[in-house]
Protein backbone atom coordinates (compact mmCIF):
# COMPACT_ATOMS: atom_id res chain seq x y z
CA UNK A 1 0.00 0.00 0.00
CA UNK A 2 1.65 3.32 -1.14
CA UNK A 3 0.67 6.99 -0.28
CA UNK A 4 -1.64 7.82 3.33
CA UNK A 5 -5.26 5.22 3.26
CA UNK A 6 -8.35 6.39 3.14
CA UNK A 7 -8.45 6.08 6.89
CA UNK A 8 -5.74 8.08 7.54
CA UNK A 9 -6.69 10.92 5.25
CA UNK A 10 -10.02 10.81 6.99
CA UNK A 11 -8.83 10.73 10.78
CA UNK A 12 -6.72 13.68 9.46
CA UNK A 13 -9.88 15.62 8.65
CA UNK A 14 -11.82 15.34 11.73
CA UNK A 15 -10.79 18.86 12.96
CA UNK A 16 -11.94 20.30 9.86
CA UNK A 17 -15.14 18.45 9.95
CA UNK A 18 -16.16 19.11 13.04
CA UNK A 19 -15.23 23.32 12.38
CA UNK A 20 -17.84 22.44 9.17
CA UNK A 21 -20.57 21.46 11.41
CA UNK A 22 -19.76 24.42 14.50
CA UNK A 23 -19.85 27.23 11.15
CA UNK A 24 -23.01 25.42 9.50
CA UNK A 25 -24.84 23.47 11.36
CA UNK A 26 -25.49 25.27 14.94
CA UNK A 27 -28.50 27.30 13.70
CA UNK A 28 -30.58 24.42 12.82
CA UNK A 29 -29.48 22.74 16.05
CA UNK A 30 -31.15 25.68 17.80
CA UNK A 31 -34.40 25.49 16.01
CA UNK A 32 -34.46 21.59 16.93
CA UNK A 33 -33.37 22.88 20.82
CA UNK A 34 -35.82 25.25 21.01
CA UNK A 35 -38.99 22.96 19.81
CA UNK A 36 -37.50 20.34 22.36
CA UNK A 37 -37.69 23.03 25.20
CA UNK A 38 -41.47 23.77 24.17
CA UNK A 39 -41.58 20.14 24.79
CA UNK A 40 -40.20 19.78 27.56
CA UNK A 41 -39.79 15.72 27.49
CA UNK A 42 -39.07 13.95 31.10
CA UNK A 43 -37.03 10.57 28.48
CA UNK A 44 -35.05 10.90 25.49
CA UNK A 45 -35.10 7.64 23.46
CA UNK A 46 -32.05 6.80 21.63
CA UNK A 47 -32.08 4.49 18.54
CA UNK A 48 -28.58 3.89 16.69
CA UNK A 49 -26.39 0.49 15.16
CA UNK A 50 -22.76 0.10 16.20
CA UNK A 51 -20.77 3.79 16.01
CA UNK A 52 -23.79 5.34 16.19
CA UNK A 53 -25.03 3.46 18.95
CA UNK A 54 -22.34 4.22 20.80
CA UNK A 55 -22.43 8.16 20.31
CA UNK A 56 -25.92 7.55 21.66
CA UNK A 57 -24.47 6.57 24.46
CA UNK A 58 -21.81 9.24 25.12
CA UNK A 59 -25.50 11.80 24.83
CA UNK A 60 -27.04 9.66 26.87
CA UNK A 61 -24.91 10.41 29.54
CA UNK A 62 -24.51 13.37 28.79
CA UNK A 63 -28.20 14.16 28.45
CA UNK A 64 -28.46 12.42 32.42
CA UNK A 65 -25.51 14.43 34.08
CA UNK A 66 -26.91 17.76 32.41
CA UNK A 67 -30.96 17.45 33.61
CA UNK A 68 -33.38 14.66 34.98
CA UNK A 69 -34.12 13.69 31.94
CA UNK A 70 -33.97 9.92 31.59
CA UNK A 71 -32.35 8.41 28.89
CA UNK A 72 -33.05 4.87 27.06
CA UNK A 73 -31.60 3.25 24.25
CA UNK A 74 -34.61 1.36 21.69
CA UNK A 75 -33.36 -2.02 20.75
CA UNK A 76 -34.24 -1.50 16.87
CA UNK A 77 -35.54 -5.39 17.11
CA UNK A 78 -38.89 -4.65 18.74
CA UNK A 79 -40.00 -2.14 15.90
CA UNK A 80 -38.36 -4.65 13.04
CA UNK A 81 -39.32 -7.86 14.36
CA UNK A 82 -41.93 -7.32 17.07
CA UNK A 83 -43.83 -4.61 15.20
CA UNK A 84 -44.14 -2.90 18.88
CA UNK A 85 -45.93 -0.03 19.25
CA UNK A 86 -43.76 1.98 21.81
CA UNK A 87 -45.70 4.44 24.15
CA UNK A 88 -44.03 7.85 24.34
CA UNK A 89 -45.98 10.65 24.16
CA UNK A 90 -44.51 13.93 24.81
CA UNK A 91 -41.10 12.35 24.71
CA UNK A 92 -38.08 12.88 22.38
CA UNK A 93 -36.27 10.01 20.28
CA UNK A 94 -32.92 10.58 18.55
CA UNK A 95 -32.15 8.18 15.90
CA UNK A 96 -28.38 8.83 14.29
CA UNK A 97 -27.12 6.74 11.34
CA UNK A 98 -24.53 8.46 9.26
CA UNK A 99 -26.27 6.67 6.00
CA UNK A 100 -30.26 6.49 7.54
CA UNK A 101 -30.55 3.11 5.15
CA UNK A 102 -31.17 0.82 7.44
CA UNK A 103 -34.64 -0.99 7.61
CA UNK A 104 -34.58 -1.61 11.10
CA UNK A 105 -33.76 2.05 12.32
CA UNK A 106 -36.33 3.10 9.75
CA UNK A 107 -39.19 0.78 11.44
CA UNK A 108 -37.92 2.15 14.40
CA UNK A 109 -38.07 5.79 13.68
CA UNK A 110 -41.52 5.00 12.37
CA UNK A 111 -42.47 3.61 15.51
CA UNK A 112 -40.82 6.07 17.71
CA UNK A 113 -43.24 8.88 16.35
CA UNK A 114 -46.33 6.88 15.43
CA UNK A 115 -46.23 6.51 19.64
CA UNK A 116 -46.05 10.07 20.54
CA UNK A 117 -42.73 11.04 20.63
CA UNK A 118 -40.79 14.09 18.73
CA UNK A 119 -38.67 12.70 15.86
CA UNK A 120 -35.19 13.76 15.97
CA UNK A 121 -32.36 12.07 13.26
CA UNK A 122 -28.96 13.02 13.60
CA UNK A 123 -27.40 12.28 9.89
CA UNK A 124 -24.59 12.51 7.10
CA UNK A 125 -27.09 11.81 4.61
CA UNK A 126 -30.25 14.24 5.33
CA UNK A 127 -32.11 13.00 2.24
CA UNK A 128 -31.81 9.57 3.05
CA UNK A 129 -34.98 7.52 4.04
CA UNK A 130 -34.78 7.46 8.16
CA UNK A 131 -34.64 11.80 7.30
CA UNK A 132 -37.78 11.21 5.78
CA UNK A 133 -39.46 9.80 9.23
CA UNK A 134 -38.12 12.18 11.38
CA UNK A 135 -39.18 16.51 12.02
CA UNK A 136 -36.12 17.28 12.93
CA UNK A 137 -33.49 16.58 10.99
CA UNK A 138 -29.79 17.44 12.18
CA UNK A 139 -26.93 17.19 9.21
CA UNK A 140 -23.98 16.43 10.85
CA UNK A 141 -22.01 18.04 7.66
CA UNK A 142 -19.18 15.12 8.41
CA UNK A 143 -18.70 15.14 4.56
CA UNK A 144 -17.81 12.37 2.22
CA UNK A 145 -16.59 9.01 4.06
CA UNK A 146 -15.25 5.91 2.00
CA UNK A 147 -13.48 4.18 4.00
CA UNK A 148 -15.35 1.60 6.14
CA UNK A 149 -14.87 2.56 9.56
CA UNK A 150 -16.77 5.66 10.74
CA UNK A 151 -13.99 7.88 12.35
CA UNK A 152 -15.11 11.62 11.16
CA UNK A 153 -18.58 10.96 10.84
CA UNK A 154 -18.67 9.42 14.85
CA UNK A 155 -17.12 12.41 16.18
CA UNK A 156 -19.74 14.71 14.18
CA UNK A 157 -22.66 12.57 15.72
CA UNK A 158 -20.80 13.42 19.03
CA UNK A 159 -20.38 16.63 18.47
CA UNK A 160 -23.79 17.57 16.66
CA UNK A 161 -25.67 15.48 19.34
CA UNK A 162 -23.37 17.69 22.04
CA UNK A 163 -24.53 20.88 20.50
CA UNK A 164 -28.07 20.25 20.70
CA UNK A 165 -27.91 19.45 24.36
CA UNK A 166 -26.32 22.00 25.36
CA UNK A 167 -28.63 24.32 23.47
CA UNK A 168 -32.04 22.33 24.78
CA UNK A 169 -30.59 22.09 28.36
CA UNK A 170 -28.77 25.52 28.63
CA UNK A 171 -25.47 23.90 29.78
CA UNK A 172 -22.90 26.94 29.04
CA UNK A 173 -20.36 24.78 30.15
CA UNK A 174 -20.95 22.06 27.40
CA UNK A 175 -20.74 24.51 24.84
CA UNK A 176 -17.76 26.70 25.66
CA UNK A 177 -16.21 23.33 25.38
CA UNK A 178 -17.25 22.72 22.26
CA UNK A 179 -16.47 26.24 20.21
CA UNK A 180 -12.83 25.46 20.45
CA UNK A 181 -12.75 22.10 19.61
CA UNK A 182 -11.64 22.18 16.23
CA UNK A 183 -8.15 23.56 17.44
CA UNK A 184 -7.90 20.70 20.50
CA UNK A 185 -8.75 17.75 18.34
CA UNK A 186 -5.45 19.12 15.77
CA UNK A 187 -3.70 19.35 19.00
CA UNK A 188 -5.12 15.60 19.72
CA UNK A 189 -4.31 14.34 16.35
CA UNK A 190 -0.64 14.85 16.70
CA UNK A 191 -0.39 13.39 19.84
CA UNK A 192 1.87 9.97 19.31
CA UNK A 193 0.38 7.16 21.65
CA UNK A 194 3.60 4.38 20.44
CA UNK A 195 2.32 1.93 23.71
CA UNK A 196 -1.18 1.67 22.13
CA UNK A 197 0.17 1.63 18.76
CA UNK A 198 2.43 -0.86 19.55
CA UNK A 199 0.03 -2.73 21.99
CA UNK A 200 -3.32 -2.81 18.85
CA UNK A 201 -0.16 -4.44 16.50
CA UNK A 202 1.33 -7.30 18.69
CA UNK A 203 -1.09 -8.37 21.24
CA UNK A 204 -4.07 -11.11 21.10
CA UNK A 205 -6.51 -8.66 23.26
CA UNK A 206 -7.59 -5.37 24.27
CA UNK A 207 -10.09 -4.05 27.09
CA UNK A 208 -10.83 -0.47 27.16
CA UNK A 209 -12.37 1.01 30.31
CA UNK A 210 -14.48 4.15 30.46
CA UNK A 211 -17.35 5.43 32.46
CA UNK A 212 -20.46 8.38 32.07
CA UNK A 213 -19.83 10.00 28.42
CA UNK A 214 -16.14 7.93 27.66
CA UNK A 215 -17.84 4.64 27.90
CA UNK A 216 -19.97 5.29 24.33
CA UNK A 217 -15.94 6.41 23.24
CA UNK A 218 -14.28 3.27 25.26
CA UNK A 219 -16.99 1.06 22.87
CA UNK A 220 -16.02 2.75 19.74
CA UNK A 221 -12.27 1.11 20.43
CA UNK A 222 -13.24 -1.49 21.24
CA UNK A 223 -15.11 -1.96 17.83
CA UNK A 224 -12.22 -0.62 16.16
CA UNK A 225 -9.91 -2.40 17.29
CA UNK A 226 -11.87 -5.31 15.82
CA UNK A 227 -12.60 -4.17 12.82
CA UNK A 228 -9.14 -2.87 11.98
CA UNK A 229 -6.75 -4.82 13.60
CA UNK A 230 -8.52 -8.23 13.67
CA UNK A 231 -8.52 -8.78 17.65
CA UNK A 232 -10.70 -9.52 20.43
CA UNK A 233 -11.59 -6.09 22.54
CA UNK A 234 -14.04 -5.18 24.76
CA UNK A 235 -15.00 -2.17 26.47
CA UNK A 236 -16.41 -1.94 29.68
CA UNK A 237 -17.68 0.37 32.55
CA UNK A 238 -15.40 0.74 35.43
CA UNK A 239 -17.97 0.11 37.74
CA UNK A 240 -19.44 -2.97 35.77
CA UNK A 241 -15.73 -4.32 35.24
CA UNK A 242 -15.74 -5.24 39.26
CA UNK A 243 -19.15 -7.53 38.92
CA UNK A 244 -17.64 -10.41 37.50
CA UNK A 245 -15.24 -9.54 33.80
CA UNK A 246 -12.24 -8.97 36.56
CA UNK A 247 -11.84 -12.60 36.94
CA UNK A 248 -10.52 -13.05 33.58
CA UNK A 249 -8.35 -9.65 33.32
CA UNK A 250 -4.70 -11.25 34.16
CA UNK A 251 -1.16 -12.17 32.54
CA UNK A 252 -0.81 -9.36 31.22
CA UNK A 253 -3.54 -8.07 29.62
CA UNK A 254 -3.07 -4.77 27.58
CA UNK A 255 -5.98 -1.97 29.29
CA UNK A 256 -6.64 1.34 27.81
CA UNK A 257 -8.10 3.00 30.95
CA UNK A 258 -10.30 6.17 29.62
CA UNK A 259 -10.90 7.15 33.21
CA UNK A 260 -6.99 7.69 34.33
CA UNK A 261 -8.17 5.10 36.96
CA UNK A 262 -5.36 2.95 39.37
CA UNK A 263 -3.74 0.60 37.12
CA UNK A 264 -5.20 -2.87 37.58
CA UNK A 265 -3.02 -5.78 38.62
CA UNK A 266 -1.65 -8.34 35.88
CA UNK A 267 -2.55 -5.50 33.21
CA UNK A 268 -0.46 -3.88 31.45
CA UNK A 269 -1.87 -0.25 31.36
CA UNK A 270 -1.25 1.53 27.91
CA UNK A 271 -0.37 5.40 28.09
CA UNK A 272 -3.17 7.84 30.01
CA UNK A 273 -4.87 9.58 26.98
CA UNK A 274 -5.17 13.35 25.91
CA UNK A 275 -8.12 14.94 27.65
CA UNK A 276 -7.54 18.37 28.19
CA UNK A 277 -9.89 19.21 31.13
CA UNK A 278 -12.83 20.85 29.09
CA UNK A 279 -15.84 18.97 29.75
CA UNK A 280 -16.85 14.95 30.15
CA UNK A 281 -17.74 15.18 26.44
CA UNK A 282 -15.09 17.34 24.72
CA UNK A 283 -12.52 15.26 26.37
CA UNK A 284 -13.95 12.17 25.51
CA UNK A 285 -13.47 12.98 21.80
CA UNK A 286 -10.16 14.47 22.94
CA UNK A 287 -9.45 10.60 23.76
CA UNK A 288 -10.48 9.54 20.58
CA UNK A 289 -9.04 10.53 17.78
CA UNK A 290 -5.47 9.95 19.22
CA UNK A 291 -6.69 6.36 19.21
CA UNK A 292 -7.98 6.18 15.73
CA UNK A 293 -4.09 7.01 14.58
CA UNK A 294 -2.32 4.17 16.50
CA UNK A 295 -5.77 2.03 15.27
CA UNK A 296 -4.78 2.64 11.42
CA UNK A 297 -1.14 2.39 11.86
CA UNK A 298 -1.48 -1.36 13.70
CA UNK A 299 -4.03 -2.22 10.98
CA UNK A 300 -1.13 -1.57 8.43
CA UNK A 301 1.47 -3.20 10.89
CA UNK A 302 -0.42 -6.30 10.99
CA UNK A 303 -0.82 -6.54 7.06
CA UNK A 304 -4.31 -5.13 6.74
CA UNK A 305 -6.22 -3.18 5.02
CA UNK A 306 -7.54 -0.49 7.45
CA UNK A 307 -10.13 0.84 4.41
CA UNK A 308 -11.64 -2.40 3.57
CA UNK A 309 -11.87 -4.90 6.11
CA UNK A 310 -12.54 -8.57 4.42
CA UNK A 311 -15.92 -9.08 6.07
CA UNK A 312 -17.30 -5.39 6.06
CA UNK A 313 -18.99 -3.22 4.13
CA UNK A 314 -19.68 0.27 4.08
CA UNK A 315 -23.28 0.65 4.61
CA UNK A 316 -24.80 -2.18 6.68
CA UNK A 317 -28.73 -2.95 6.58
CA UNK A 318 -30.05 -5.24 9.21
CA UNK A 319 -33.82 -6.06 9.97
Amino acid sequence: MTGPTLLAREIDEIPEAAARLLDRGQGSIRDVARHLRRRDPAMMVTVARGSSDHAATVLAYACGQASGIVPASYPPSLASLHAQRPRVAGQVAVAISQSGRSTDLIASARALRSGGAALVVLTNTPDAPLAREAELVIDIHAGPERAVAATKSFVNSVLAGALLLGHWLDDPSLLASLQGLPDTLRAALSTPMPELARSLAMDDRLLVLGRGPSLGVAEEIALKAMELCGIPALAYSTAELRHGPLQVIRDGHPVYDLTRGPALADTVPLRMPFGAGLHSVSDALLDLVPAYVALEAASRARGLDPDAPDRLRKETVTR
